[in-house]
């Protein structure tokens, strides 16, 4: 894993509002409830939703070693979920391009994801296909040693408050 100083930075391709993070194969709901407005998902992969319709965002991934020790509270909301990662392999990904995933080695278990978001009413009210981000994501991902139920850590934004 790296350590928690070390970050990739991406600006990633978003469509249809979201991109997915997956830590196996398969989907058996394609669409579950909305979990705080931020990702829906199942065990093994989520959808984060994002303001930006069609184009990029500023995608900050840390693979670390352990919960971090602070909350980073200059984002606009955070939130936690937990995704079954049996073979230690979580891929980012979005919907329709033909590239390849970004794949990210973690500890092989259960892996908890702290989604951290900025901008994301602002993007939405951008014109489409504009190919400046303005919206950031941070995920920061650790080993944990069992399921936890998804938690808001703070927020919801402005985004989150309007998502149907």
């Amino acid at each position: 894993m790296a350590d928690a100083n070390e970050s990739v930075v991406l600006e990633f391709p978003v469509q249809d509002g979201q991109y997915h993070i997956r830590a196996s194969p398969g989907i058996d709901n394609e669409w579950p409830d909305s979990q705080f407005g931020l990702f829906v998902g199942e065990d093994n992969w989520i959808a984060v939703l994002c303001g930006t319709q069609y184009g990029k965002v500023r995608l900050t991934v840390q693979a670390l070693e352990q919960e971090p020790a602070e909350i980073d509270q200059s984002w606009d909301m955070a939130a936690e979920k937990t995704l079954d990662c049996p073979a230690g392999n979580l891929t980012v990904q979005d919907l329709y391009s033909s590239s390849g995933p970004q794949r990210f080695e973690v500890t092989p278990g259960w892996i908890r994801l702290r989604i951290s978001v900025r901008n994301r009413a602002t993007a939405l009210a951008r014109p489409e296909f504009d190919p400046s981000p303005v919206e950031h994501h941070l995920i920061q991902a650790w080993p944990t040693p069992s399921h936890l139920e998804p938690e808001l850590i703070y927020g919801p934004d402005e985004f989150a408050r309007h998502y149907e």
